[in-house]
């Protein structure tokens, strides 16, 4: 009795390529399979995170008539308002964390307002602005489909607001009446991306509208410009002070 040997080469029915790999990466990030690196970022244990930025918000906003029926009658409005800060957050699990942080955000406008003195015109310089001081207390919450380079992240939280108006004409400067200060929500959304083991590049985006209103008045009433003297008001005035851009932030963070 004799047997035969079978000696054909088995071939699977199906062949490997580049985009069913690509697809089963997705599928295993988007399930937070096992194969996802989002175990290894960042270490096991509660640990802390300290980050500084800069940060760009798109818009303010002053309201002069606080105390009319149509407060938004006579406003103005401001672009392109730069700042920085820092913050650093309490990471208890790879999926949340808590933080809290400061920045300072600072605006001035000048310009040349002409002022008609004893039948003659004065260009006198006017500067603009304000500084406001958020104090923000947030909640993040890292997306199950972070990599071990990247998180992505949504969060949201609660803050006070300080800061004051700001406004001179010349050399003279109106003095705050009053420490101005504002509550508000926040909600954000944003991502890390791992540079070394415990430094990464951060880029967030904030939406929020902090307002307080900020009581001011001059302490001489005349300003000398040129050789002119130009009357000032001394009574105290109300502005309502708006940051109601979005709020752009790119900076560093790293892990103690």
């Amino acid at each position: 009795m004799c047997f035969s040997k079978d000696t054909r080469r088995w071939t699977p029915s199906w062949k490997w390529s580049p985009s069913l790999f690509s697809r089963g990466i997705v599928l295993c990030l988007l399930a937070g399979s096992p194969c996802s690196f989002a175990q290894a970022f960042p270490p096991k244990g509660v640990h802390w995170t300290v980050v500084f930025k800069g940060s760009y918000t798109t818009s303010a906003r002053f309201l002069y008539n606080v105390n009319e029926p149509d407060q938004f009658l006579n406003s103005n409005y401001f672009s392109s308002i730069f700042g920085f800060g820092g913050s650093v957050r309490a990471n208890f699990s790879e999926d949340f964390a808590v933080g809290i942080s400061t920045e300072k955000m600072k605006f001035s406008e000048q310009s040349l307002v002409q002022y008609v003195i004893g039948g003659n015109e004065v260009l006198a310089p006017v500067s603009e602005g304000f500084v406001v001081y958020p104090l923000e207390v947030s909640g993040y919450f890292f997306l199950p489909f972070s990599t071990e380079y990247v998180r992505v992240y949504l969060g949201g939280g609660v803050g006070a607001y300080f800061g004051e108006r700001t406004y001179s004409v010349g050399t003279e400067n109106m003095a705050a009446e009053n420490s101005p200060s504002g509550f508000g929500i926040h909600v954000l959304t944003g991502l890390e991306y791992r540079l070394f083991p415990n430094v990464m590049l951060q880029g967030e985006l904030k939406f929020r509208d902090p307002q307080f209103d900020s009581v001011n008045k001059f302490q001489h009433a005349s300003a000398i410009v040129n050789g002119a003297v130009i009357p000032l008001s001394t009574s105290p005035e109300t502005t309502r002070v708006n940051v109601n851009g979005i709020t752009y932030t790119l900076g560093v963070a790293y892990t103690l």
